[in-house]
């Protein structure tokens, strides 16, 4: 019975009625060029990919490309497809059993019309399935997905790309293919040639440049740590520009003197990084245990102390202006929870590990620590402020009238003030008023006092001329 036939006791067709055209799933067939029914848009992408990471699996290009996918039958036949152009070839087999591919000479010079910009594409990985090189360019490739795409999450089955993505602490990723490149050579006359795994330059993503080190354990501590040395001879080198005076003239020797002869090499290819000190190296590390992945760590930190310390402000705080960022996290951590997790440890920083951003940013850096002169000075400031205006309290205080308790600044007239010792002008005024009433009051009870005895003694030299003196009684001789 096709889509078009009647469909009877069915909710989506009522009896007598026809059921609606069924949605057709696009198939694209295959063809006698395209035997693997890719389609132009697909082999650019997988060019693109493969011409930036050398080798890949059909695996790695699933999430890279096509995560949406169910399964990487569309890469598997894309591969075959420009396999058939003889654009790309399988190399062999990787540990995990699965094909390795990379790009032919012809697939190199074809990839290179697919950027927009041109940019140089680099050497191709011959017979990279049959060297030891292999794992580690197929973990520079997990590298370089899992910036993109993010976290997979816990609990990937062994024949997908998720597991739980909503898990905590799983973070998306950011930037485009086009934005990374491998196999970096940074020439610097008369030094070693350094070979960077992988770099980034996504600057719309605040990552101007990151270099990126890819380590599974197959080189000891003082290897990779040489390699940071041959790293700061690079960042280090000044060239000198063409002096465009003629020569003998003092245009020509003010040329010569000049900062403007001078050029920073390392900025002739990167961008200024926005962050104090020289473009930041990330080392991922891979297949290492719990122990051992802290020992390392522990002694490239050591090794390289004296290249991303910086020098001591004060306070806990350093200006890294010519210091080197190192940045170490595990491709495990990388893989699972993503570069915008919490994932990543920052040589000579100690707590919880940090997002990408933040473990980038100068925290404790120049800016920093003039925030924090800052607040200590304003903290002296307000502490001298403070002690000023207690002081000026005490004096206030001291200045307090003995009767009022008012101080020299309750007054307009500073001279009416009471110095402490003595009363105010005011309780001064009362207290002499008080005075001279309390005199005046003796005086006036005196006054009486004398006028009552002199009423007195009148009244008594009066009775003595009307009855004449007063007679004294004789002495009762019976009562002796």
């Amino acid at each position: 019975m096709n889509s078009r036939q009647s469909v009877q006791d069915t909710p989506e067709a009522p009896q007598g009625q026809d059921a609606p055209d069924a949605p057709r799933k696009r198939i694209r067939r295959a063809s006698k060029t395209n035997p693997g029914g890719s389609s132009n848009e697909l082999r650019a992408d997988v060019q693109r990919a493969l011409a930036v990471v050398k080798i890949a699996t059909a695996h790695q290009l699933w999430r890279l490309l096509r995560p949406e996918a169910k399964e990487n039958k569309f890469a598997r036949g894309a591969l075959n497809d420009l396999a058939r152009k003889r654009l790309a070839v399988k190399h062999g087999t990787g540990e995990d059993g699965r094909d390795i591919w990379g790009m032919t000479t012809a697939g190199r010079t074809a990839a290179k019309a697919l950027f927009p910009d041109g940019r140089e594409m680099g050497g191709i990985a011959p017979k990279a399935g049959a060297s030891a090189a292999a794992g580690h360019a197929l973990a520079v490739t997990d590298t370089i997905v899992a910036f993109i795409r993010g976290g997979t999450g816990p609990g990937v089955p062994p024949t997908g790309i998720h597991g739980d993505r909503t898990a905590p602490g799983v973070g998306g990723g950011f930037g485009r293919i086009d934005q990374w490149a491998t196999e970096v050579e940074h020439l610097t006359p008369h030094k070693p040639t350094v070979r960077t795994d992988a770099v980034l330059r996504a600057p719309d993503h605040g990552v101007p440049v990151l270099l990126v080190e890819v380590d599974l354990d197959n080189e000891s501590n003082p290897i990779v740590a040489a390699k940071i040395d041959n790293y700061r001879s690079f960042f280090e080198h000044v060239r000198t520009l063409p002096n465009p005076h003629p020569r003998g003239t003092l245009a020509h020797a003010d040329w010569a003197d000049s900062s403007r002869s001078r050029e920073i090499h390392w900025r002739r290819t990167y961008p200024p990084t926005g962050r104090p000190g020289y473009p930041p190296i990330a080392i991922v590390l891979a297949r290492l245990g719990p122990r051992a992945l802290r020992q390392r760590v522990e002694a490239l930190t050591h090794l390289t102390r004296h290249h991303w310390s910086g020098r001591h402000l004060g306070d806990g705080y350093y200006d890294r202006t010519e210091a080197v960022p190192i940045l170490f996290t595990t491709l495990e951590l990388l893989t699972e929870r993503g570069p915008l997790a919490p994932i990543w440890r920052r040589a000579g920083r100690d707590g919880a590990l940090q997002p990408l951003h933040d473990a980038l940013d100068d925290h404790d850096g120049p800016a920093a620590y003039r925030k924090h002169r800052a607040a200590l000075d304003a903290q002296a400031q307000a502490e001298r402020e403070a002690a000023e205006r207690r002081r000026q309290e005490r004096e206030l205080l001291a200045t307090a009238c003995p009767a009022c308790h008012r101080t020299a600044d309750r007054y307009k007239n500073p001279a009416f003030a009471s110095d402490g010792t003595r009363l105010c002008r005011f309780c001064q005024k009362k207290a002499d008023e008080a005075e001279q009433a309390q005199v005046a009051e003796q005086i006036t009870q005196a006054a009486r006092q004398h006028a009552d005895r002199v009423e007195t003694a009148a009244n008594a030299t009066l009775l003595r001329t009307v009855f004449g003196p007063r007679r004294r009684k004789k002495p009762d001789p019976e009562k002796n």
